[in-house]
């Protein structure tokens, strides 16, 4: 769904942007980097989604990634996954 007239075009590299942060966020854990501040920012980013834009699917995504904090590694990978999936979902405009 296309809001506030956003092309489906920046829709999509937007999505596909967040998309790699989120990898970007993995690798950093694994690397065992700064991947906490880098998970903030990507948490700072959504949270300034308009509230036209904040539908169960951004909830949803955006409460796995502040509890990603606490998961062992196994969980944290499978939420990243399971997020980078949400991204596809998400309202963007």
């Amino acid at each position: 769904m296309i809001t506030n007239n956003v092309s489906a075009e920046c829709q999509a590299s937007y999505k596909n942007k967040l998309k790699n942060n989120l990898y970007k966020l993995l690798c950093e854990y694994e690397e065992e980097g700064e991947w906490e501040a880098f998970l903030d920012a990507i948490l700072v980013e959504l949270y300034g989604f308009s509230e036209d834009n904040k539908t169960i699917d951004w909830y949803t995504l955006t409460h796995k990634l502040a509890a990603s904090k606490f998961l062992s590694y196994k969980y944290f990978r499978k939420t990243i996954f399971d997020c980078m999936g949400l991204v596809d979902r998400i309202q963007v405009g």
